[in-house]
C-alpha cells in the first residue's frame, strides 16, 4: 500500500526550502507538487550545496567531510547543519532493526501552510521520514515515521492518525537527538493486521 504522502511532501518541501537551491532542485514549489521520488533527487542535489551558518561562515569544510550530507542548514530559521555521522536507528519488538543516514531540521518552521517543529530525512534504501507538526497552520498535531523501500512502497509506519486502531506514536526532541515510540504497521495499513512496538532514535 502507498504511504500517506502529506507528511512526506511538506517534509521534502522543509529540507528543499531550507537548502535554498535555485538552480537545481527547481526551488521549493517545485518539490511540493511533484512525486516524492522525483522530489528526492531534487533536494539531495541541493543538499550537496554549502550553506551559511548563523554567524555567516561557510559550511562547506563540513560539506566535503560529510560527503555532501549538509542537512537543513541555512543563516535564516533553519539549524545549521552539523558534521557528520548523523544517523537514525528504528528497533521493532519483532527482531528489525533498520539503520540509517540522515538530514534533520531541529527549529521550528513554515511549511505548506503547516509548522513543522522538527524533521529527519533519509535517502538510503529503505528510508526514513519522520516529522512533527505543529499547532500552526492547515496540519496540525501530527506525528510520523515512515520506512519505505527503493520504489517508495512503505515498509512500516507509526503515525498518530493509527490511534483508532490501536496504535500511535510520541516523538520528543532532547537537544540535537529525536526520539520516539509507537506501534508500526507494516504497509502503513492498520486495518490490515496487528501493529508492532518500537522505537526510533535520530542523532542530529
Amino acid at each position: 500500500m502507498r504511504s500517506r504522502l502529506l507528511p512526506t511532501l511538506v517534509l521534502l518541501a522543509v529540507v528543499a526550502t531550507a537548502c535554498g537551491s535555485d538552480d537545481d532542485s527547481g526551488g521549493s514549489d517545485a518539490v511540493s507538487e511533484v512525486a516524492p521520488e522525483e522530489s528526492s533527487t531534487a533536494v539531495a542535489d541541493a543538499a550537496a550545496e554549502p550553506a551559511e551558518d548563523a554567524d555567516g561562515q561557510s559550511n562547506g569544510d563540513a560539506t566535503a567531510e560529510s560527503g555532501g550530507d549538509t542537512g537543513t542548514g541555512d543563516s535564516g530559521d533553519a539549524p545549521a547543519p552539523g558534521g557528520g555521522g548523523r544517523t537514525a536507528t528504528l528497533t521493532l519488538d519483532n527482531g528489525e532493526i533498520y539503520e540509517f543516514s540522515v538530514l534533520c531540521s531541529l527549529e521550528p518552521q513554515m511549511a505548506a501552510g503547516s509548522e513543522i517543529l522538527f524533521t529527519a530525512v533519509s535517502y538510503d534504501d529503505p528510508g526514513l521520514d519522520i516529522t512533527q507538526f505543529g499547532d500552526e497552520g492547515t496540519v496540525t498535531g501530527i506525528a510520523n515515521v515512515s520506512v519505505y523501500d527503493g520504489d517508495y512502497e512503505t515498509l512500516w509506519e507509526a503515525n498518530t492518525f493509527f490511534e483508532a486502531f490501536g496504535g500511535g506514536l510520541e516523538l520528543t526532541l532532547d537537544g540535537s537527538t529525536i526520539r520516539g515510540s509507537g506501534t508500526f504497521f507494516p504497509d502503513a495499513d492498520p486495518a490490515a493486521g496487528e501493529g508492532v512496538p518500537g522505537e526510533i532514535v535520530a542523532n542530529c
